[in-house]
């Protein structure tokens, strides 16, 4: 017989559940081996109830075991630890390794288990097996954020490819085993979506009776019969009590669909059977014991925020003291207490408080300067609110406190900034200080009138502060008792207006915008596009105007030849094949590209509609937002469509984040880069492609027939470097060193906006006649007919969003050479392109946006070159890989395909 074993993990204060499942285990399979892990210190004492074998968490080998468990709060820890707990025992001799959640209850042997392990090397049981549509929670879409596997349940056998699959998953758990769906992580659960595809001998086990759970239960049926439950005539083989805690009203704590007064009755008399297995554990003892891991060594707590500022900002190989010492402890707080990274004046806050602003919008959108003007003010709304709304201790607020300097009696005259003195903390009604009254923070020989009238008003709006400061404190209290009865722009209009007004004011530097909530704006930027009307001529003066129709603003640069301008075009055709009724808005401001083209035919709405998509990038948010009017914004939801081509993303465009709900990006790698610095969901949503009927045209270009001609795109206001058209003419030059019939055509636009690069070019082209320069705007045709007339299209970027050259090339049956990095990598793939290794390199200095000490890739031009060859030499390569592209362009990037899963998405929206 196969050596088998069970095991869980539980911290100290959890044990009452393993205690119940062990024993249940010991009840239908006396024969296998029960484990328990522990996530926490050891008991000092044994307690007999504990009938299981322990595995203490410092003997599972964790690598860098002190900022490992550091940087997890205890359910993220709790789960980290899953795939070291199974290689643990896979060492220990252990054939097939079943993992249950401590919350579950063994109604029966484990047979059909170990069965399904004789050919398995992986057992999973999904969440859910029927649809999720009465409206309540979760839905479907909250299971499908979470994991559509239930990780509560895992079985694995010793096989080569279960081992190989467990060190996948350490090495995906070593860093982002975490809770934050917005990047679509929900701990170590989400990513085993990916595993049925990765594995071979996944079997997904569909048994009403295997893990029963509030998420299934209400297309579950359980009954009693004779002393045995049965599920949907099935027997039942284990419960899931997620969420269940004895005497709560609610069945579990993570749904609202069922109470325990409305259960079904057989389910009913399972809750209170497993409310006693609790108590009999020693529910209430356990629920006592405090987390090692979960408080300081002072005894402080360790809040949430704390973990996540040091797991993403503290690199994880840089050396420092072990955490759990009071050497590392000292060395952390101070590094947490020292000023912000990105803040180049005065240190008004510090990397936790600065960790804290990120995470939340309503402070984005109360202070969007918050490294210059407003810094000063999100300090003094820190120093009072950071304990109360974020469990911060006093070590972490008094480096701020100590920033904004001791209480002020007087006040320095209102000049548009605060200078360093009073916090909103001091006592706002103590007497004047006694002497002369001071001028700009100077004493004053003479008590002159109207300074004497400044004292007297400053302290009258001290006094309406102090009121504002305790009304937003008492709302923020109530928030989630209100929140049934009031609507969220209500919310928010009443949250902006109690943090502006009590944190702002004469002596404080106000936004420069308009708040989120209002409604101003001083004049429309919004142009006609070429033989066309603007919609709205002025859409501050649109309002709520049509917010109740199923349809959709598109704004952004909408006329623009260039990537931008081509993507908000992308999208009205989405949403047109979508048959969802588009509003357009000319968006000009800020873009110097050529604007002639012309706005899709059906996009004709004529009023303004309920949901916002913005075409329009992170670092023009404001500028859009300030010159369309906050009115646009007031009452929509609002969607924000930025492509973003680096691994990182600013952080001086964070704030932008603060005037949307959500995020959509091209591509996979700008959903990475986003969503890891987003407050807000970010989804992908690649752009619409669609090559139009046109026939190659080559002598239209000066192409002879028996050339080879290969095809690279460049417009300078991308940036050059990052496109990199040398990089494909050096290659080509390295490819075809004698007179092979070949031809390399450089389409660059823009070039007046960058004249340096025109002599050089002009140098190569002098050097080798068979690469030819086409400079200045094509129309959109003229560029569809160029696609259909070359063989093969040349992208040796160093770093791409989303790549529709190659996209278009592809869409037209095209051979594509491409840098195997960035966005492109969603569509270019080894069977359709020739993909380029790379090496990457950190930028020596600054270009345009892409900041110096980022990263990027620096393509193979020796690769590249072969590659080049290759499809000069094979025409049935050309072919295949032409073929192969245009079939993936049209299964996964044509408006047919991508426009249901849009429509999806916005009827969701208007829910």
């Amino acid at each position: 017989m196969m050596k088998t074993c069970c095991f869980t993990i539980v911290a100290n204060n959890y044990r009452h559940f393993a205690r119940a499942l062990v024993a249940s285990v010991r009840r239908h399979s006396p024969d296998i081996d029960a484990f328990v892990a522990i996530c926490d210190d050891p008991l000092a004492a044994r307690d007999a109830r504990d009938a299981y074998t322990e595995i203490q968490l410092r003997e599972l080998g964790l690598p860098k075991f002190d900022r490992f468990v550091f940087q997890y709060t205890i359910l993220e820890l709790s789960t980290a630890i899953k795939p070291w707990v199974i290689a643990e025992l896979f060492a220990r001799g252990y054939e097939r390794v079943i993992y249950f959640d401590p919350d579950i209850k063994l109604y029966g042997p484990l047979d059909d288990i170990l069965a399904q392990l004789d050919t398995a090397n992986i057992v999973l049981t999904p969440h859910l097996t029927d649809w999720l549509d009465d409206g309540k929670h979760p839905s479907e879409l909250t299971v499908l954020q979470s994991g559509t596997y239930n990780l509560g349940f895992i079985a694995l056998r010793a096989s080569d490819e279960a081992r190989r699959f467990v060190a996948w998953w350490q090495h995906k758990l070593l860093r982002d085993c975490v809770v934050d769906i917005a990047r679509g992580l929900f701990t170590d659960q989400k990513w085993v979506d990916l595993v049925p595809g990765m594995y071979r001998g996944v079997a997904i086990v569909r048994d009403p009776g295997w893990n029963v759970a509030y998420w299934n239960l209400n297309h579950r049926q359980v009954t009693q019969s004779n002393g045995s439950y049965l599920v949907n005539g099935q027997p039942l083989l284990f419960f899931h009590y997620s969420g269940f805690a004895p005497e709560a009203k609610l069945f579990s704590r993570h749904q609202d669909r069922f109470a325990m007064d409305t259960l079904p009755p057989a389910v009913r008399a399972l809750a209170d059977d497993y409310t006693g297995d609790l108590k009999r554990g020693g529910d209430e003892e356990c629920r006592r014991i405090p987390y090692a891991f979960g408080s300081f060594l002072s005894g402080e707590p360790i809040p949430e925020f704390v973990r996540r500022c040091y797991r993403e900002g503290f690199p994880w190989d840089a050396p420092h003291p072990d955490l759990w010492t009071p050497e590392g402890q000292a060395f952390l707080i101070d590094w947490l207490n020292r000023p912000a990274p990105f803040q180049g004046r005065s240190p008004w806050f510090t990397r936790i408080a600065a960790i804290l602003y990120r995470l939340r919008p309503d402070l984005q959108a109360a202070f969007p300067d918050v490294t210059g003007a407003h810094g000063i003010a999100y300090a003094h709304w820190f120093v009072d609110n950071a304990r109360s709304q974020a469990g911060f201790a006093e070590m972490f607020i008094a480096p701020v406190r100590a920033m904004l300097g001791p209480p002020s009696a007087t006040t320095p005259a209102a000049s548009g900034a605060e200078k360093p003195g009073r916090s909103s903390y001091a006592d706002d009604w103590a007497p004047a200080a006694q002497g002369a009254p001071a001028i700009n923070g100077e004493p004053s020989a003479t008590a002159l009138p109207d300074a004497s009238i400044t004292a007297i008003q400053s302290r009258s709006g001290d006094v309406w502060r102090r009121f504002f400061q305790v009304t937003y404190r008492a709302a923020w209290g109530v928030r989630l008792a209100v929140q049934p009865f009031t609507t969220r722009s209500f919310r928010h209009r009443v949250r902006d207006s109690l943090l502006r007004r009590a944190y702002f004011g004469d002596r404080r530097a106000m936004p420069a915008h308009a708040p989120l909530s209002g409604a101003g704006g001083s004049g429309a930027a919004v142009a006609a596009p070429a033989e066309r009307a603007a919609p709205c001529a002025s859409v501050n003066g649109c309002g709520r105007q049509g917010a109740g129709s199923n349809g959709v603003n598109v704004i952004g640069y909408l006329a623009a030849e260039s990537g931008v301008g081509e993507s908000a075009r992308s999208m009205l055709r989405l949403l047109g094949a979508a048959g969802i009724e588009t509003t357009p808005v000319d968006f000009r401001i800020g873009n110097v590209a050529r604007m002639t083209e012309r706005i899709p035919e059906h996009a004709g709405g004529e009023q303004l509609s309920a949901i916002n998509i913005f075409q329009i990038n992170a670092d023009q948010m404001f500028v859009g937002r300030d010159n369309l009017g906050a009115g646009i914004f007031e009452g929509r939801y609002n969607i924000g469509y930025w492509t973003w081509e680096l691994p990182e993303f600013p952080d001086e465009w964070v704030p932008a984040f603060a005037l949307l709900d959500e995020v959509w990006v091209p591509s996979a790698f700008c959903q990475k880069a986003i969503a890891a610095k987003s407050p807000v969901p970010v989804l992908r949503v690649p752009h619409a492609v669609e090559a139009p009927r046109v026939m190659a045209d080559r002598r239209a270009f000066g192409f002879r027939e028996d050339e080879t001609v290969f095809l690279s795109m460049c417009d300078v206001l991308s940036v050059s470097e990052r496109k990199n058209p040398f990089g494909a003419a050096e290659a080509f030059r390295r490819a075809f060193p004698g007179n092979e019939p070949v031809r390399l055509l450089l389409k660059i636009s823009n070039l007046d906006y960058q004249p340096d690069l025109k002599s050089p070019l002009k140098r190569l082209i002098d050097s080798e006649p068979r690469i030819t320069l086409i400079e200045g705007y094509l129309s959109r045709q003229t560029v569809w007919v160029l696609m259909a007339s070359i063989d093969c299209y040349v992208s040796l970027h160093r770093s791409e969003g989303f790549g529709f050259g190659m996209a278009e090339a592809m869409a037209c049956g095209k051979s594509v050479i491409a840098t195997g990095w960035s966005g492109n990598v969603d569509f270019t793939r080894p069977d359709n392109s020739l993909l380029i290794d790379y090496e990457l390199v950190a930028l020596e200095r600054d270009f345009g946006p892409y900041r110096r000490g980022q990263i990027w890739a620096e393509p193979d031009l020796d690769a590249a070159a072969s590659a080049m060859r290759q499809i000069a030499a094979s025409p049935d390569l050309r072919q295949r890989l032409g073929a192969r592209g245009k079939e993936m362009v049209a299964r996964e990037l044509s408006p047919a395909v991508i426009a249901p899963m849009l429509r999806s998405r916005l009827a969701l929206i208007r829910e």
